[in-house]
């Protein structure tokens, strides 16, 4: 098995995923940029992002193997649509994940965002701790991602609520479905998490229209898509009162324009696109898992179901 990949990211290190692939196979190609010799040899494209040009002259092309959680990055709709997809499952960035939830949900719940807002000004506030159980936090989306943050926060002692698209079980998590539960928990939810993938449904699902049935004075996390959000509705949430603050890591353009207004708002932590990484020597194994299912002609691992965008 001597497969061509193609490796394409602005993010990652190409000389780390080289080493990181060379444990795997004896013998492969490795190309990287847009000058790539016999482009119809290449078997699996490894990507943050699209080439400038797309995939198109890889007429080849068995598999796409996405370095993200989710394949939105990619545009999906400039993606051959024969050949599979699949995204990146992975230990460690599924823990810095849940590294990064457990964290922002924390900041919140010791409302460190009002300590940080006074500070500011030099006001000295008193606010007395409480116990993480008079917390109510929901996760919205419940996959493999949302699910292990819901289960690390009831760990951390947070009452935990969940909502995804199709029913899911996990324990001492309240989990829901549909428009009535979600519309329902999030009336309850002090804290509220968004881990959905980005389809057609859940697009500007984070609007005016919804913010209207989240409990007064609740807390926004992002770190799903930046499409999840309106941000002119977000804005005026905040300055209505309805939301007390949010942790924004996900945006509609990244890097975040240096005039968005979400930069210079009191009660918006940005951060950027930083909740996740993921790790060559670790997240190697399943990469390689792939590229070989791939050459073998098989069904990838978290193969992505082209219609439902995941």
């Amino acid at each position: 098995m001597k497969p061509h990949i193609y490796f394409n990211s602005h993010l990652d290190s190409p000389e780390d995923w080289r080493d990181a692939l060379a444990a795997e196979f004896d013998d492969f190609t490795f190309s990287v940029g847009e000058n790539v010799a016999e482009p119809q040899t290449v078997d699996v494209a490894i990507l943050w992002m699209l080439p400038e040009s797309g995939l198109d002259r890889f007429v080849n092309l068995r598999a796409i193997l996405s370095l993200g959680a989710g394949i939105n990055q990619l545009d999906p709709t400039r993606l051959p649509a024969h050949v599979p997809v699949a995204r990146l499952v992975d230990a460690t960035l599924t823990r810095t994940m849940v590294d990064y939830a457990r964290l922002a949900v924390y900041r919140h719940h010791r409302k460190f965002h009002l300590f940080e807002q006074r500070s500011r000004k030099g006001h000295w506030i008193y606010i007395p701790p409480t116990l993480t159980a008079t917390t109510t936090v929901g996760v919205l989306g419940l996959g493999e991602l949302g699910g292990e943050i819901a289960v690390a926060l009831r760990q951390e002692g947070f009452s935990v609520q969940g909502w995804s698209r199709t029913p899911k079980q996990l324990p001492d998590v309240e989990t829901c479905t549909g428009r009535d539960g979600l519309l329902s928990m999030l009336s309850r939810c002090d804290i509220v998490v968004n881990v959905l993938p980005l389809t057609d449904e859940t697009r500007d699902i984070l609007s005016a229209e919804l913010f209207t049935h989240f409990k007064r004075n609740s807390c926004l996390v992002n770190m799903g898509r930046g499409p999840h959000v309106v941000d002119a509705d977000l804005i005026a949430a905040l300055d209505a009162g309805i939301l007390e603050a949010a942790t924004l890591d996900v945006f509609r353009v990244e890097p975040l324009p240096e005039p968005h207004p979400f930069w210079n708002h009191p009660k918006i932590l940005v951060t950027a696109h930083a909740a996740g990484t993921t790790v060559p020597k670790f997240a190697v194994a399943n990469i390689a898992a792939n590229i070989r299912r791939a050459m073998r002609g098989e069904r990838l691992a978290h193969q992505v179901d082209r219609a439902r965008g995941y």
